[in-house]
């Protein structure tokens, strides 16, 4: 019997060890060095001020709780899709769009082949999207999708005026 008793005493001593001493190598996970600044050129947030931009509008709200709360309930996969920015932040859209409002659903393009392509885009997650009829001036603020486009020489992303967009 006491041989029994200190076997299970001996197995019981030897698992708590072995879970001791596997619980003390698993909390000290290495330390990982600093990643540093990301690789290749960083790209500011581009509003376009002062450039006539192409708008396509997802919908205009009265404040910018009730923009957000739609802006979330519009899937566009994985892509960003609609920002949320005051009306006044473009001049000559409050004119366009018709319906007296504070903020809107909206991404801006310098060129007609990007804003028909998100146009495309939206209609394929079965969102609404108006491409205004005239070009708004920006007149800077928030970020509402600029550099997003391809850039029509085929380069990459278009991430400056075009001739288009400019006054």
């Amino acid at each position: 019997m006491k041989r029994r008793q200190a076997v299970v005493v001996g197995l019981v001593v030897g698992v708590t060890a072995s879970a001791g001493v596997i619980a003390a190598a698993a909390g000290k996970a290495p330390v990982r060095p600093s990643q540093g600044p990301p690789v290749g050129p960083m790209v500011r947030a581009d509003t376009g001020a002062g450039e006539l931009l192409l708008v396509v509008v997802g919908g205009v709200f009265s404040s910018r709780a009730e923009a957000e709360a739609a802006n979330e309930t519009l899937a566009f996969g994985d892509l960003q899709g609609y920002y949320v920015v005051p009306v006044a932040q473009f001049q000559g859209f409050r004119q366009q769009v018709g319906e007296p409002s504070d903020f809107a659903l909206v991404s801006a393009f310098r060129t007609k082949g990007g804003a028909q392509a998100f146009v495309e885009l939206a209609a394929t997650f079965g969102n609404t999207a108006t491409i205004l009829p005239e070009r708004v001036r920006s007149l800077g603020g928030l970020y509402a999708g600029l550099g997003q486009e391809a850039s029509p020489d085929g380069t990459g992303p278009l991430l400056g005026p075009s001739e288009e967009s400019l006054p």
